[in-house]
């Protein structure tokens, strides 16, 4: 994962008190609960991301050993392919 745990329980924190300073959110849970339920979901975006680059790896590894890691046309391929992987999960990949 790119971001250690202490990391990400900080940008929670970040966008939990944002979202209340600026009241677009009316809570019907304790704060601490609603942090934690905006680091859980940041860590597991941050997974399948890695996951998606994993396989998106493999697969360019695979069915394009012709391409240099690392390439421009490596780093083409890569999105293309990770683009397609995340459509057939269903994810949206920014």
């Amino acid at each position: 994962m790119r971001l250690s745990e202490e990391r990400i329980s900080m940008l929670a924190r970040q966008i939990c008190d944002r979202l209340l300073d600026e009241e677009l959110v009316d809570l019907e849970i304790a704060e601490t609960e609603f942090a934690r339920l905006i680091e859980l979901l940041i860590a597991t975006d941050l997974r399948i991301e890695d996951e998606l680059d994993e396989q998106t790896t493999a697969f360019l590894l695979k069915n394009r050993p012709q391409l240099e890691e690392g390439s421009t046309a490596w780093e083409v391929e890569f999105e293309r392919k990770k683009l397609d992987l995340s459509l057939a999960r269903g994810y949206v990949a920014f």
